[in-house]
C-alpha cells in the first residue's frame, strides 16, 4: 500500500496551497505624455493607432509604467495664461501631465513661470540648434524632438539657383507668367513675426536671432521680405497670403498641388497635404525659403519638457519616456507614418535626432536626404522674448508691408 502513503502528503499540500490567497500585482505606475498635436494625422484616425504604438512600445521595455499618449488638437499648448492650457497641464492639479512637447519658444516664459524643471541632456544626439534652443543660463530645459524651417517646393529645379528673396521671386515668375509665384500663410501674430526673422536671419547670416525682436524694423530685411509678400498678390490691395485666405486648412498647399501658384512656402510636413491634394504629383524640389538679402536658415525647435512638480521616480520614469522618444527608432515611426497601414504617406516631419538621417528608411529617402543639407549652419529661433512681442511686431509688419 505504498501508494497510500505517498498520495496523503500530497493532498494536504495541495490543500494548503488552495487556502493561500493569490498575491497582489503591484499597480503601475502612470506617466501621462501631452504630445505636439500640430503634425498630420497620417493614418486618418485622431492620432488613435500613434498614441497606441508609442504606448506598447515603451511598455514592452518599461513594464511597470503605464503610459497614456494623448495627442489633441482642442488644447492650446501656446496658451501661456495663469489658468490657461500649459499651466493646468504642468500644474499639479486634477488633468496635469509628466511630460509636455511644447514649442520652445515659449521656453523661456515656461521657466521663468517655474513650470518646468531642468534635465540632463545628451551631448552631441540632437543637432546643434536644437541643443542651443532648449539651453537656457546654462541648463538645458527640455529634450528636443522635431525642427521645424521653412522651405519652398517647386516643379523646377531652378529654385535650386535662389540666393535671396528677389531671385526666388524671380525665378518663381519664370517657371508660368501669369500664376502666382508663391502660395503661403503668413497670418496671425505667430506666423508674420516669425517669417521676419526668418527674413532677417537671411539678412543678417551672423548675428543672434534675439536681436530680430526688437523694434524698430530693419529696413533693409523688412525691403527683401516685402518683395516676396507683394509676390503673392496678383490683384492690387489683395493679397490672400497675408489677409486670412490661405490660413486655415489646406488651401495654399492645394493651390500649389493644382498647379495654381509656382511654388508653396510652409513648412517640410506641409508635403504631406500637397501629395494628399495631388497623390500623382511628383516629388517636389525643395530649398530653405531665402526670404531676406541672403540664405540662412532659422530653425523652429520641438522639445519635451518635464512638469516641475515630477520629481523622485516620477521625474525618473519621465525621463525614460524622453530617451525613448528621442531614439531615432521612434523619430522614424513618427516621421514614416509606421503607425498606420503600410504604405501610409510619410509626415514629413524634420527630426532633431542627428542619427534619425544616418538610418534606414531616411538614409535612402529622396526627400529625408534634400532635408538634411537644409539644416546644416541652420540657426534657432529665440526662446525667450518672443510670445510677449509677437503683437507688437505683427502690427509693425502690417502696417510697413499694406
Amino acid at each position: 500500500m505504498k501508494w497510500r502513503t505517498l498520495l496523503c502528503p500530497v493532498v494536504l499540500v495541495l490543500s494548503a496551497c488552495s487556502d493561500s490567497p493569490d498575491p497582489e500585482p503591484t499597480p503601475r505606475r502612470p506617466l501621462k505624455a501631452v504630445l505636439f498635436p500640430y503634425i498630420p494625422d497620417s493614418a486618418g484616425d485622431n492620432f488613435a493607432s500613434l498614441e497606441q504604438r508609442l504606448e506598447a512600445d515603451f511598455e514592452r521595455a518599461h513594464s511597470d509604467i503605464d503610459l497614456d499618449v494623448v495627442f489633441d488638437a482642442n488644447l492650446d499648448v501656446y496658451d501661456l495664461n495663469e489658468g490657461g492650457t500649459l499651466s493646468q497641464l504642468l500644474g499639479a492639479g486634477a488633468g496635469n501631465a509628466q511630460v509636455v512637447e511644447v514649442d520652445t519658444l515659449l521656453l523661456g516664459s515656461l521657466a521663468s513661470k517655474g513650470w518646468i524643471q531642468p534635465v540632463a541632456l545628451e551631448s552631441g544626439v540632437a543637432h546643434p540648434a536644437a541643443e542651443e534652443a532648449v539651453r537656457i543660463s546654462g541648463q538645458s530645459y527640455g529634450v528636443p524632438t522635431y525642427l521645424c524651417t521653412k522651405v519652398v517646393y517647386s516643379r523646377s529645379t531652378n529654385i535650386r539657383s535662389a540666393t535671396d528673396s528677389a531671385s526666388l521671386v524671380r525665378i518663381l515668375r519664370e517657371v508660368s507668367p501669369g500664376k502666382r509665384p508663391l502660395a503661403m500663410n503668413l497670418d496671425g501674430s505667430w506666423t508674420l513675426p516669425s517669417s521676419y526673422i526668418d527674413a532677417w536671419a537671411d539678412t543678417h547670416p551672423g548675428d543672434a536671432l534675439a536681436s530680430a525682436i526688437s523694434l524698430p524694423l530693419d529696413s533693409t530685411t523688412l525691403g527683401a521680405f516685402a518683395e516676396v509678400v507683394d509676390s503673392c498678390a496678383l490683384e492690387a490691395g489683395v493679397n490672400p497670403c497675408l489677409d486670412g485666405t490661405y490660413a486655415d486648412n489646406s488651401v495654399a498647399e492645394e493651390a500649389f498641388a493644382a498647379e495654381q501658384a509656382n511654388g508653396f512656402m510652409g513648412y517640410t510636413e506641409r508635403l504631406f497635404y500637397i501629395l494628399k491634394a495631388q497623390p500623382s504629383m511628383p516629388l517636389p524640389e525643395v530649398i530653405s525659403v531665402p526670404l531676406g538679402a541672403g540664405s540662412a536658415p532659422a530653425v523652429f525647435v520641438d522639445a519635451l519638457v518635464l512638469n516641475a512638480s515630477c520629481t523622485g521616480t516620477c521625474a525618473e520614469d519621465a525621463q525614460r519616456f524622453t530617451r525613448f522618444m528621442q531614439a531615432p527608432e521612434t523619430r522614424s515611426l513618427i516621421a514614416f507614418s509606421k503607425d498606420g497601414p503600410e504604405g501610409t504617406r510619410p509626415r514629413y516631419l524634420l527630426q532633431a535626432s542627428r542619427a534619425f538621417y544616418q538610418q534606414e528608411p531616411a538614409r535612402s529617402d529622396p526627400m529625408y536626404q534634400k532635408y538634411e543639407p537644409i539644416l546644416s549652419g541652420a540657426r534657432p529661433y529665440p526662446s525667450q522674448h518672443f510670445p510677449e512681442n509677437r503683437k507688437a511686431l505683427q502690427a509693425a509688419l502690417l502696417e510697413a508691408l499694406q
